[in-house]
């Protein structure tokens, strides 16, 4: 079968070459046409001469082209995926630094508090014309996102959508696998791939689980193995464990590993374990991330910087030049990202679960209509099936409300380029409890600034 696959964003040169890796290791798709939309065309093209080289190594022919405009290159696309982010590093150190001079400062800006809407103030308007362009040049296709933040992001698509299918994608519930292993004693099997592990395996042990929350803030909030509950087991190693054994004994100090202290900490206050890493988690809730803690570095979560960002891009670029050169080897293994589970699916006419971001259509009964919500789903070539996910319990419920009433306000903001919106969904995020309230004007107008040239909907009359 030949595909159509547009990828925007496609010099990002951290997800390209696991991306593409696994769109070869698709046999059901003997080639057709990849097309990468970005106006860094520098790093586009070194991707593009990575895939040409993909072609000869799997035996694949697909064409491949690079653009800086993304209109033509949806024409008929099957397929179109997105990560992408306006004004890159440049952007993102004003997202996360800015807000420090007020008292407000992030490890990671990808998701929410002041960082993270400054992030979605620029992304979303983008997003919601790639959908309309998408609705013209190739209705009915399938937009796989994992642009961030993701939750403001897929909210943006959905507006603009009437056949175009969208799921946001992400992999922060992977993480479960070692949870499970670890608390449950159900220990991923050497070698098997984490979806398998989560979506057959645990479930042919008789683990049936529901997981349910926002991006970056998804929750287990029912397990039971062999029909009995075993919520209260995990409440109790909550209790008798302020930490989880590190990963890589011994290994230096990371900005993308902790031990599980703020999840722990979550889970005994709450009662319930959220999923993704600390580094999200705590942006929150600022009573993880404040002063007092030193921004999170109490529950070991260090702040990733801009620099270190840009260093990953350089490596990561360099290594895909490498591929592209013949001078480094490829671990033909499929990776745990389920986009090309996805596509898998829809080009067979079968079905595969997924974990996925989607407008909570009654999946969640206590969260709002139309918010993005993330469940379990199956999704298939009739569409997407979120699981019935019952309610989110009591102070868990209440956070994901706040904080899903913030996305939306954020959008709002976002697509009518308003600044009074924009002042107001900031000082509705709790992590703005670092500054003060007074200032949280002036703390919108310094972002709006610095970003302005990602900002027409804010600057142009």
């Amino acid at each position: 079968m030949q595909i159509v696959l547009t990828v925007i964003g496609g010099g990002s040169v951290n997800w390209m070459r696991t991306l593409m890796r696994d769109v070869f290791l698709l046999d059901e798709a003997e080639g057709g046409e990849i097309r990468l939309v970005d106006p860094n065309v520098e790093h586009a093209q070194a991707v593009a001469n990575m895939v040409r080289a993909f072609n000869q190594m799997r035996g694949k022919e697909y064409a491949v082209t690079v653009t800086p405009e993304r209109r033509g290159a949806l024409e008929g696309a099957d397929f179109v995926m997105t990560t992408f982010s306006p004004g890159t590093m440049d952007a993102f150190f004003n997202d996360l630094e800015i807000p420090i001079k007020y008292g407000i400062r992030q490890p990671v800006s990808m998701t929410v508090g002041p960082c993270g809407i400054s992030a979605a103030i620029r992304t979303a308007p983008v997003a919601y014309e790639i959908v309309q362009d998408m609705e013209r040049e190739c209705p009915g296709a399938w937009l796989l996102n994992v642009t961030n933040p993701m939750s403001a992001v897929t909210r943006a698509m959905n507006l603009a959508s009437a056949t175009v299918q969208v799921i946001g994608m992400c992999h922060e519930f992977h993480s479960f696998s070692s949870h499970a292993g670890r608390i449950i004693g159900l220990e991923k099997p050497t070698d098997m791939n984490v979806l398998d592990y989560l979506y057959r395996w645990l479930p042919e042990q008789g683990l049936d689980y529901t997981v349910a929350g926002l991006n970056h803030f998804i929750w287990l909030t029912a397990a039971r193995l062999n029909g009995a509950d075993v919520i209260p087991q995990i409440r109790e190693y909550a209790e008798t464990h302020w930490s989880t054994p590190a990963d890589q004994p011994g290994a230096p100090p990371s900005a993308w590993r902790n031990n599980n202290e703020a999840k722990l900490a979550y889970c005994r206050q709450f009662s319930y374990l959220p999923l993704a890493g600390d580094r999200h988690l705590i942006e929150f809730w600022p009573s993880l991330c404040n002063l007092r803690n030193g921004f999170g570095m109490k529950y070991g979560v260090l702040k990733t910087t801009v620099d270190q960002r840009r260093h990953t891009i350089e490596k990561n670029l360099a290594t895909i030049r490498r591929i592209a050169a013949g001078a480094e080897t490829v671990d033909w293994t499929r990776s745990a990202e389920e986009m090309t589970a996805i596509m898998q699916a829809i080009i067979t006419g079968t079905s595969v679960p997924a974990i996925v971001n989607v407008p909570n259509n009654g999946q969640i009964a206590n969260m709002p209509p139309d918010v993005i919500v993330e469940t379990l789903a199956t999704v298939s070539v009739q569409g997407i099936a979120p699981k019935p996910s019952g309610t989110l319990p009591g102070p868990v419920g209440s956070l994901c409300r706040l904080h899903a009433d913030v996305h939306e306000l954020t959008v709002k903001a976002a697509l009518e380029g308003s600044r009074e919106l924009f002042i107001q969904t900031l000082a509705l995020d709790p992590i703005s409890a670092g500054a003060d309230f007074a200032e949280i004007g002036q703390l919108a107008d310094d972002l709006l600034l610095a970003n302005k040239a990602f900002l027409p909907r804010f600057f142009d009359a």
